[in-house]
């Protein structure tokens, strides 16, 4: 449960974000609809409160927050004490919006404590923020829903309840908006949810919204224009004022239309005014104009608490006076101070302080999309001074944490490795190696399978997340279809260029090759064979690597430098992406398993040769291991591995009557005690990438007979193997050469080399 629960604790935080629009839909329905005051929407967003102080307490061990959780606790039981004795009534009012006010600094301390654990994709806000924007356009196009306002003003919030908790969110989220449709390379889509979105700020009818999507505006030209300036793409500049200018022409056109500008006419009226400009002439008119008449609120509520007793003014006057509930000033800094005295405010404002300044000490370097993000942060500042209900609304608090949160710069960077599955060969024992080698200090590994199985699933380190993103095999082409899409669709939602390093580790997945590429913008393929030889057709060639979008990847990594120079001959334009980083091996792990004790032991009358791998006869050609034994005397071969033609060699074996020299030992979690017994190590294969098992081999002292030499940065194998022909002829009269002579080939220090070749892939993971 403990490590289930940390290793999905974001999804179940990006989850409860994209049900943020569906608990304030049913609120809305709760409260117009129903005429139920108490909604679903807080009863959920405490428990799921209570859910997060509980995990970070028991499951990630944080006992440090008992500390702040005991004083609010403390400061709960004050608060409430006076509420009891300085009122008659309204009590549970009172309690309801203490909960309501502390839910932001409860929920971001406790996020905050786990914050290498969270980090939500810009998708995941931008799938909230469509759901939001739906449900407004919808009911507004078909005239149902709820109006922003009940008298006078007009305008439509489709079935949300609060104004200015709703503008809020769209608000602070606006920037990231920008971020999502600058990335996107869909024009018509973006297009589409631009004028979606124009529609729903300009018939909400609020101010908010708007002047958020003017701040914007202008920070991202400002920016735009410096880039432009020192590119020295003048022409560039010229084009944008275009551009702007045309913007400004169509909104002047449009906006007269729109509530917004109804609300402003019909406010100016009220106040008997003809223009804007007059508003200035008078401190009451900015008041009633530009504040709402919160400045007048405010008066209120200061006049209130400094006739209250000295009790009042140290824990909070709360909400209700003389029965009746005391209306807020909306400007959160201040409706904090008052209902909640000047100790609630000192400990508000001290657990927000804290997660905040390390937020800004150690945010994010500088680029369009953090410029974006520190905008965002301006704006949550500016809202809940000018709007409020941006850190007293538990919807909007909720949003405002993680948008937080993601500002910062993580200690630790985040790794993600998509491939088939776990079962064994090659490919899949380099993974398991690669991961569990990799430092846990510095980076955090996910492992993504199309199928969650295997017998190396066991073995990878407990710090290794393992996720699943099925491939559907159900008959129906359409339906299946529609399921690997809807799939593939939920990861992007919940990773889309989450991850600082993605790589598709299986290079056939074509599953693989499109969630790597949805993960990170830094991304990489490993290609563990030599694919101009699996597909000698140029045509076949480039349809396998174009349908893997090759193109899209940073970095091609390659096993050998065979496989790389086959390749860069088809790919010449893709040379500079193109590296070489051999598997890795767990040498200490393999000695220690090697002296496993196994009730097999080969003959000592006899030279054993031992294989492991995959029985494919299509690449390994493990039939030319059986001719050698049928061929020469004193041989012996033990076959480790499983593969679809097991039975066709087992058929083979049988008909040459060489069961006593050949054995089949099936698949073998642990085949190095196996390879330990045996004189020679042997590999008939047509092609390779290069073997895990010459890496084996040489941590063993084991010599290796092979049909394909192969080399990377560092190990040449014709060095350190005895290279045989792929002619089953010359391959005898090669091999009894071999057994003849006796030699043995030199060795490498692995444990030196690997740990050189892991510090060059780091620097590929932080790119």
């Amino acid at each position: 449960m403990e490590k289930w629960m940390k290793n999905n604790i974001n999804k179940i935080l990006a989850i409860f974000l994209l049900l943020q629009p569906i608990l304030d839909l049913l609120t809305g329905v709760c409260i117009n609809t129903l005429h139920i005051n108490i909604t679903i929407g807080i009863i959920v967003r405490v428990l799921f409160l209570l859910f997060i102080c509980f995990i970070v307490i028991f499951i990630f061990k944080k006992k440090h927050l008992l500390i702040p959780y005991l004083l609010l606790g403390f400061y709960f039981i004050l608060y409430t004490i006076g509420m009891f004795v300085y009122k008659d009534s309204g009590i549970m009012t009172d309690v309801q919006n203490l909960i309501r006010a502390f839910y932001f600094p409860i929920l971001f301390i406790s996020l905050y404590s786990i914050k290498d654990n969270i980090r939500i994709s810009n998708m995941t806000f931008f799938t909230m923020i469509l759901l939001y924007i739906l449900f407004i356009f919808v009911p507004t196009i078909i005239g149902i829903g709820y109006k922003t306002y009940q008298i006078t003003k007009v305008g439509t919030l489709g079935f949300f309840n609060s104004a200015n908790e709703i503008s809020g969110i769209i608000s602070i989220l606006t920037p990231l908006l920008f971020v999502i449709c600058y990335k996107s390379k869909r024009i018509i889509p973006v297009i589409m949810f631009i004028i979606t979105y124009m529609i729903v700020i300009l018939m909400v009818g609020t101010k908010t919204p708007l002047l958020t999507l003017i701040i914007t505006i202008g920070v991202s030209i400002l920016y735009l224009w410096n880039y432009f300036r020192k590119e020295k793409k003048y022409a560039l500049i010229g084009a944008s004022v275009g551009v702007i200018l045309i913007g400004c022409a169509a909104l002047l056109l449009i906006i007269p239309r729109t509530n917004f500008y109804k609300n402003i006419k019909t406010h100016l009226n009220y106040l008997g005014l003809e223009h804007v400009t007059e508003v200035f002439k008078d401190e009451k008119l900015v008041d009633h104009f530009i504040f709402s008449s919160r400045l007048k609120f405010m008066k209120n509520k200061a006049y209130l608490y400094k006739e209250s007793s000295t009790y009042e003014k140290l824990f909070g006057i709360g909400y209700v006076n003389f029965d009746k509930e005391t209306k807020q000033i909306e400007m959160d800094y201040f409706d904090i101070y008052y209902s909640h005295g000047i100790i609630g405010f000192i400990i508000y404002f001290t657990m927000v302080l804290f997660p905040l300044f390390g937020i800004l000490e150690n945010r994010k370097r500088k680029s369009y999309e953090n410029g974006m993000r520190l905008l965002s942060f301006f704006l949550i500042v500016f809202l809940a001074f000018m709007t409020g209900h941006i850190i007293t609304a538990p919807a909007v608090s909720y949003v405002v944490i993680l948008l937080l949160i993601n500002m910062e710069n993580r200690n630790k960077k985040d790794l993600l490795f998509a491939s088939y599955n776990m079962d064994l060969g090659g490919i899949e024992k380099a993974l398991l190696n690669l991961v569990n080698r990799i430092d846990k200090e510095k980076y955090n590994v996910t492992i993504i399978l199309e199928e969650k199985k295997g017998i190396f699933l066991d073995l990878i380190d407990k710090d290794v997340r393992v996720e699943v993103c099925k491939v559907s095999n159900y008959k129906d082409a359409i339906i299946r279809k529609a399921i690997n899409v809807s799939r593939k669709l939920w990861f992007k939602i919940l990773n889309d260029h989450n991850y600082d390093f993605s790589c598709c580790y299986t290079t056939y997945s074509y599953s693989s090759s499109k969630l790597t590429l949805m993960a990170s913008s830094n991304t990489a393929l490993y290609v563990h064979n030599d694919y101009a030889i699996v597909y000698p057709d140029d045509n076949d060639f480039y349809h396998f690597f174009d349908s893997r979008n090759i193109r899209e990847y940073n970095n091609i990594i390659f096993v050998s430098n065979e496989n790389m120079n086959g390749f860069i001959k088809k790919y010449k334009d893709l040379k500079d992406k193109c590296v070489v980083f051999n598997n890795f091996v767990n040498t200490e792990e393999i000695r220690a398993q090697s002296k496993e004790k196994i009730d097999a032991k080969k003959d000592k009358n006899k030279t054993l040769l031992i294989f492991v791998g995959r029985l494919d006869d299509a690449a390994k050609k493990v039939s030319r291991q059986i001719n050698l034994v049928k061929e020469i005397k004193d041989l012996e071969l033990w076959i480790i591995g499983d593969g679809p033609d097991r039975e066709r060699y087992e058929k083979e074996v049988k008909d040459n009557h060489l069961e006593k020299k050949v054995t089949f030992f099936g698949r073998k979690q642990n085949p190095f005690p196996y390879m330990n017994e045996a004189d020679y190590v042997i590999l008939t294969s047509d092609y390779e990438g290069f073997p895990v098992t010459y890496l084996e081999a040489i941590t063993l002292d084991k010599n290796v007979i092979t049909t394909f030499p192969t080399s990377d940065d560092a190990i040449d194998m014709n060095k350190y193997a005895y290279v045989i022909s792929k002619n089953e002829e010359e391959m005898v009269k090669q091999v009894k050469d071999i057994l003849k002579k006796k030699e043995k080939k030199q060795n490498i220090n692995l444990d030196e080399l690997q740990d050189k070749r892991l510090e060059k892939l780091y620097k590929v993971f932080n790119a």
